[in-house]
C-alpha cells in the first residue's frame, strides 16, 4: 500500500479487515478512504493522522470499531465524517463507540458529522463547539446520548439533529445560530426548555417539558412544525404564517391554540391525542389546507368552518367526544375534491350524501354507530375501499359490481356473503371483521384523468 503515492481514493467497504495497516499514512495524496460495511473492523492506526489531504472518511456500519484516534485532529482538511451503524446490530453487539476524542474539535474545516445510532455514546465532546465550519451534525438515535450540548461557536450550522437522545439542555443559545434551517430534537424525552430560535429555520421538531414555547412568529422561514409529547405544554405562541405543515401530537395539557387564520399557505393539519384541546379557531381561513386529520381530542367541541376547506383532499377524525354536530355532518357534502374520508366513532353521523364527493377513493365509517344510510352511493365510480366495521344501523348495500375500482370491503361478520350484491370472495380476521374482495376487479383507473 505505501507505493500508491498518488492513490486518491480508497475503498474498502464490505471486506474482512479487521484492522487498517499503518502504512496507509503513507498515502499522502488520498482523498477518500471509505471502510463502510466493513462488521470485523475494530481499529484505525495512529497513522491516519498523516492523511493531511484527507476530505472524506466513510465509517458507517462498522459495528466493532470501538473509538476514533485521538489523532484524528490532525486531518486539517477533512470536510465529512460518517461514523453510524445499523441500530439493529447495535442492539447484538458487544462494542460500539463509546466516545468521540476530544481532538475532533481541531477539524477545522469540518462540515458534515454524522454519527446516528450509536446506542452507547453517551455524551458529546464540549470541544464539538469549535467546529466553526460544520453545517450537519446527525446524532438521531444515539439513545444513551446525555447531557448538554455544546453549540456556542457552530455558526455554520444549517442541520442539527437529536431525535430520540436523552439530550436535557444546550450550552450557548440558538439565537446565535444565524444559519441554522433545521432543528429536530423530538422524541428528547429530557429536554426541558428551548431558548430563542433563529429567524432562519425551515423544520422545527419538538418534544419538551416545559409549559410554554419560545416565541415562534418571527420564523418567517419555517415550513414544518412538529410538536410531540410535550406533557406540560399549556399553550402555544403565535404561529409563523408561512407554515405548510403542522403537527400537535400527545400534548395532554394543551387548552389554548393559537388562531390558525394567517395560515393562508397551510396544507397540513395533523392534531392528536390532545386531551384538554377545547376549540380550533380559524379553520375556514385554511384556503391550501388539503390534509386534515383530528384524532383523539376528545374536549374539542367543534370544527367551526370545516365545510369551507374546498382544497381538501383527506380528512380523518376520530373522537369520542362531540367533534361533529349536526351541521357540521351536513358540511362533509360540500367537500367536493375530497379522495379520502375517514370519520370513526362518530355519533351525529346518521345520514350522509355523498353524491357530490365523485373523487372519493377511500370512505371509511369504522364505529358510527348511528349511521343508518349512505345516500348517493352509486355516484363513487372512483371508490377503492370501503369500510363499515361497526355501523350495525346499515342495512343495506349498493350492488358492488357496479364499482370497477372497487378493490375492497370491510363490514361486520353479520353480514352474509349473498346478502352483499356484486361480492366474491370473503375473508375473516380475528377481530370480527368480514373483508369482501371483488376479485374480478379493479380495472385500471381512470381516476386522474377523471380530475383533469
Amino acid at each position: 500500500m505505501g507505493e500508491l503515492e498518488k492513490l486518491k481514493e480508497l475503498y474498502i467497504s464490505r471486506t474482512t479487515i479487521v484492522e487498517i495497516p499503518p502504512c496507509v499514512g503513507s498515502l499522502k495524496k488520498l482523498e477518500v478512504l471509505c471502510a463502510a460495511n466493513c462488521e470485523s473492523l475494530v481499529g484505525l492506526p495512529n497513522s491516519i493522522s498523516h492523511l493531511v489531504n484527507l476530505l472524506t472518511l466513510d465509517l458507517n456500519h462498522c459495528p466493532r470499531l470501538c473509538k476514533l484516534p485521538e489523532s484524528i485532529g490532525s486531518l486539517v482538511k477533512l470536510e465529512r465524517l460518517s461514523y453510524n451503524d445499523h441500530g439493529d446490530f447495535l442492539e447484538r453487539s458487544d462494542s460500539s463507540i463509546c466516545e468521540l476524542p476530544k481532538s475532533i474539535g481541531d477539524l477545522k474545516i469540518l462540515k458534515f458529522l454524522d454519527i446516528h445510532n450509536w446506542n452507547k455514546l453517551s455524551n458529546l465532546p464540549s470541544t464539538i463547539s469549535k467546529l466553526g465550519n460544520l453545517e450537519e451534525l446527525d446524532a438521531t438515535n444515539c439513545k444513551n446520548l446525555e447531557g448538554e450540548i455544546h453549540i456556542d461557536w457552530l455558526a455554520s450550522l444549517k442541520i442539527l439533529k437529536l431525535r430520540f437522545t436523552d439530550v436535557f439542555g444546550f450550552h450557548g443559545t440558538f439565537d446565535k445560530l444565524s444559519c441554522l434551517e433545521k432543528l429536530e430534537v423530538d422524541r428528547c424525552w429530557k429536554l426541558q426548555s428551548l431558548s430563542e430560535l433563529p429567524a432562519s429555520l425551515t423544520v422545527l421538531k419538538v418534544t419538551c417539558q416545559h409549559r410554554t414555547f419560545p416565541q415562534l412568529s418571527h420564523l418567517i422561514h419555517l415550513k414544518e412544525l412538529i410538536v410531540n409529547y410535550c406533557p406540560s405544554l399549556e399553550s402555544m405562541p403565535e404561529l409563523p404564517s408561512g407554515l405548510l405543515t403542522l403537527h400537535v401530537l400527545d400534548c395532554c395539557n394543551l387548552k389554548e391554540f393559537p388562531s390558525l387564520s394567517s395560515l393562508e399557505f397551510l396544507s397540513t393539519l395533523y392534531l392528536g391525542w390532545c386531551l384538554g384541546l377545547t376549540k380550533i379557531e380559524g379553520l375556514e381561513r385554511l384556503k391550501s389546507l388539503a390534509t386534515l386529520e383530528v384524532n383523539q381530542c376528545g374536549k374539542l367541541s367543534n370544527l367551526d368552518g370545516l365545510e369551507h376547506l374546498k382544497s381538501l383532499r383527506s380528512l380523518r377524525l376520530w373522537s369520542n367526544g362531540p367533534m361533529l354536530n349536526d351541521d357540521q355532518v351536513q358540511g362533509l357534502e360540500k367537500l367536493k375534491n375530497l379522495e379520502e374520508l375517514f370519520v370513526w366513532v362518530c355519533e351525529p353521523l346518521i345520514r350522509l350524501d355523498v353524491s357530490q364527493l365523485t373523487y372519493l377513493r377511500r370512505l371509511d365509517f369504522r364505529g358510527c354507530q348511528n349511521l343508518v344510510e349512505i345516500e348517493g352511493f352509486e355516484k363513487l365510480k372512483n371508490l377503492r375501499y370501503l369500510e363499515l366495521a361497526g355501523c350495525p344501523s346499515v342495512r343495506t348495500l349498493p350492488d358492488l359490481s357496479c364499482f370497477h375500482n372497487l378493490v375492497s370491503v370491510v363490514v361486520d361478520k353479520r353480514w352474509k356473503l349473498d346478502e352483499v350484491p356484486g361480492a366474491r370472495e370473503e375473508t375473516y380476521s380475528a377481530d370480527g371483521l368480514m373483508t369482501i374482495f371483488l376479485p374480478n376487479l379493479p380495472l385500471r383507473s381512470n381516476f386522474e384523468d377523471s380530475r383533469k
